[in-house]
């Protein structure tokens, strides 16, 4: 952030136009993404920034307190992950030039220049991002002839002049000038060489269009001068560098920043921070620099461009100190891990207090050391600046490579208030699930719905764990690019959504997923496709640096009666142990177009697909009981006369009962299954109104094997023709009491 900054007056014809554009329509962008290393990794970085103590004083940083500061981060957040140090504006007074005009210090009074200070925090274990723009020159190396281009005989003064500034002390760059490009690029890899992997690119609607939320104040540069500066950078960063572009005005829904940076701005700068900075701020949306005034609204609104492989959402520095509450403080580490953001302290070491701890929350740390991306919910797929209901800012949720889940759920209310998610309708799982606060490490059972009360400003993030079963991954919550988007109007999705227009080259969904080893998985399309004949689609797999796993294969899909009617299509896919990024594209040489609701890996690289079959583990791993409310549970897992290895699971109880316990076996081949199990029932009472195998969700109708009393175990099996990649096999009690039913060794297997 630099120390000039205007408060914009508007005319009457400007805020009618301002209303006008409001009323727009923001399509979703088709351009590509960067893909760096950077993005692919998911969320940005942690790190310390200098802006609270430039802010708070309008002035530069001085050396003794850059150290001072430098020396706290490492010793008190390094280990927690936070691994770099920024500085920010305020950066005028750096006036002394190396030969090529480049600036050789943050500023002119510090004993110390950039080599010094990038070898200063790698000793201390971390490293040094710096603030500056490219596309300036200073004011003493336009006055010097000394001053020669890098690499070319052209002269610095003659690339930028005092009748088009940034400032009095800063010129812009004419990028039609001999010697421009290798300038600006000779500006990267100056940084790059000292070891500096993060650059800071600041004022870019200034340099674009010359206003400043609608008022001039400097030379219109235009559009195609502006993709040609970013272009440059791109091309001299590569994938050493990460470029974070702030206060872009992201046109065309930054349809000029995608290709070409890692991060963008997606709200106003920090300011005096608190709860007006986070939430209370401009809600509408204005088509300029800064579209959405606060984070919630401008995470919301940026979110369909957001995700692996596409491009991080900068939501700005965290003054922790200036917040009225600990709830509120909770929030912005909540909202800006659940959006894949940086968590970018600005807090000094004499600022901080006793606020540090809010940095450190252990599992919202590995949240974003796993690359976490989330998404608000989406109620239709119509733009946000056109219908601001058409995004839910206070539900958010995405899932980790494993396929669990995680839901953030916020109150930016003045008063108490309930906010839920339901674990079928909304994330699609079958049943209840495993259900944990991040924050307090609080285990809240198996639930199928979560639905806190929360006081004012306060907010809650869970961790969502179903037991064994395949993962599944939503489309809705996955990287959407080249024009692929959200979309509801159809029947039958699971979980909220789907996505669409996958129907021009370019347009991919892009998945992140763990194998537990290398090899060759079953993966499970649910689709549809409607277009009259069959479609296909690029299928491929990379890792997080970029490198191939598996080549780009064709998919085909075949078509069906309406785009209602979903299918499932089983394909082979290569992966290696880890992280995996699945891209699901349409290419030039593909035809037709599909939504995709979600896919699901089998994980199980061979038989048996049942999970825990033979209770091997102690417990129900892998199962799902069902009692009434009211009653107790009325199973268990033991070593008592199980029919082969050390564990069986039982049923019983001496008063009337009913219990279940259940498995979705998922990600398996349409055809012909026999479901097996070894059972002993013993009757010690009355006779029980039902005791049966149950096998049900294949595709078929339910099939139901009654179980008869038996002095030792018996096997009962039933076949079944699975049709949609899956099936339900469970065990149900109706008891009048003193009903005892052992099960053990549950298995399926392929005809």
């Amino acid at each position: 952030m630099n120390k000039l900054k205007f408060v914009p007056t508007f005319t009457k014809l400007a805020l009618a136009c301002s209303i006008i554009f409001a009323s727009l329509p923001l399509f979703s962008t088709s351009v590509d993404a960067r893909e760096s290393s950077f993005v692919r990794e998911g969320s940005g970085p942690l790190y310390w920034s200098t802006y609270e103590h430039q802010y708070t004083r309008n002035a530069p940083i001085d050396e003794t307190t850059w150290k001072n500061n430098v020396d706290w981060i490492a010793r008190e957040y390094k280990d927690h992950g936070y691994d770099m140090v920024v500085t920010d504006g305020w950066i005028e007074p750096a006036q002394r030039t190396n030969e090529n005009g480049y600036i050789i210090s943050h500023n002119d009074e510090w004993e110390h220049d950039w080599t010094y200070w990038a070898q200063y925090v790698q000793d201390k274990g971390l490293k040094l991002g710096v603030y500056y723009n490219p596309l300036w020159v200073t004011r003493s190396a336009a006055s010097d002839p000394t001053k020669t281009v890098v690499g070319t005989n052209y002269k610095v003064k003659d690339i930028a002049n005092s009748s088009d500034t940034f400032n009095d002390e800063l010129y812009w760059v004419d990028v039609t000038k001999p010697g421009a490009k290798e300038y600006i690029q000779g500006y990267i890899k100056y940084f790059k060489d000292m070891g500096v992997p993060y650059l800071r690119i600041d004022f870019l609607s200034w340099y674009e269009s010359g206003t400043d939320k609608g008022r001039v104040i400097g030379v219109n540069h235009g559009e195609e001068k502006y993709k040609t500066a970013l272009k440059w950078m791109h091309e001299a960063a590569g994938s050493d560098m990460e470029l974070s572009l702030v206060m872009p005005h992201l046109n065309d829904h930054a349809a000029n920043e995608l290709p070409y940076g890692d991060m963008i701005r997606i709200n106003e700068d920090l300011a005096h921070g608190g709860w007006e900075n986070l939430s209370i701020q401009r809600q509408n949306w204005v088509d300029n620099w800064s579209q959405w005034a606060n984070p919630f609204v401008g995470f919301t609104g940026f979110s369909d461009v957001a995700g692996r492989g596409s491009i991080i959402l900068d939501g700005d520095f965290i003054r922790m100190n200036t917040f009225a509450n600990d709830h509120e403080r909770e929030t912005i580490i909540n909202l800006f891990t659940m959006a894949g953001s940086p968590i970018a302290i600005t807090d000094q070491v004499s600022t901080i207090g006793n606020h540090g701890r809010f940095y450190k929350n252990k599992n919202m740390l590995d949240l974003n050391k796993q690359g976490f991306v989330g998404k608000p919910y989406y109620n239709n797929a119509k733009p946000y600046s056109v219908d601001p209901t058409s995004r839910d800012t206070e539900r958010w949720l995405g899932q980790l490579p494993d396929g669990s889940w995680v839901v953030g759920l916020f109150n930016r209310s003045n008063t108490k208030a309930i906010r839920s998610i339901n674990y079928v309708k909304d994330l699609g799982l079958s049943g209840s699930a495993v259900t944990q606060d991040l924050w307090t490490n609080e285990k809240l059972g198996a639930i199928t719905q979560y639905n806190p009360t929360l006081p004012a400003h306060a907010s809650k993030v869970v961790s969502v764990k179903t037991n064994g079963a395949n993962p599944r991954y939503q489309a809705e919550v996955a990287t959407w690019m080249g024009g692929a988007n959200f979309n509801n109007n159809h029947k039958g999705y699971n979980g909220f959504g789907f996505v669409d227009k996958l129907a021009k080259p370019g347009a991919k969904v892009l998945i992140a997923v763990e194998a537990p080893s290398d090899g060759t998985y079953n993966m499970t399309f649910r689709y549809g496709n409607a277009t009259g004949a069959s479609s296909t689609m690029k299928v491929s797999t990379m890792d997080e640096s970029g490198n191939t796993i598996q080549a780009a294969k064709t998919v085909s899909f075949a078509n069906k009666a309406n785009w209602s009617e979903w299918a499932n299509k089983t394909d082979s896919i290569k992966l290696q142990k880890g992280v995996n990024l699945i891209s699901i594209e349409r290419t030039g040489s593909d035809r037709g177009a599909i939504n995709l609701d979600y896919i699901e890996l089998n994980t199980r690289t061979s038989e048996p697909y049942i999970v825990n079959g033979g209770f091997e583990t102690g417990d129900l791993t892998g199962w799902t009981e069902w009692h009434p409310r009211g009653q107790l549970p009325r199973y268990g897992v033991d070593s008592y006369n199980e029919y082969s290895g050390d564990s069986k699971l039982y049923f019983w109880g001496i008063t009337a009962y009913q219990q279940s316990a259940h498995q979705l076996v998922s990600g398996l081949e349409d055809g012909s299954y026999t479901v097996s199990t070894w059972v002993k029932l013993t009757l010690y009472g009355k006779t029980p109104k039902t005791v049966r195998m149950e096998v049900a969700q294949y595709g078929g109708n339910k099939l139901f094997k009654n179980i008869s009393p038996s002095t030792k175990y018996q096997k009962i099996s039933a076949t079944v023709n699975v049709t949609n990649g899956q099936l339900d096999i469970g065990f149900y009690v109706d008891s009048l009491g003193y009903t005892s039913l052992q099960i053990d060794k549950v298995e399926i297997v392929k005809n």
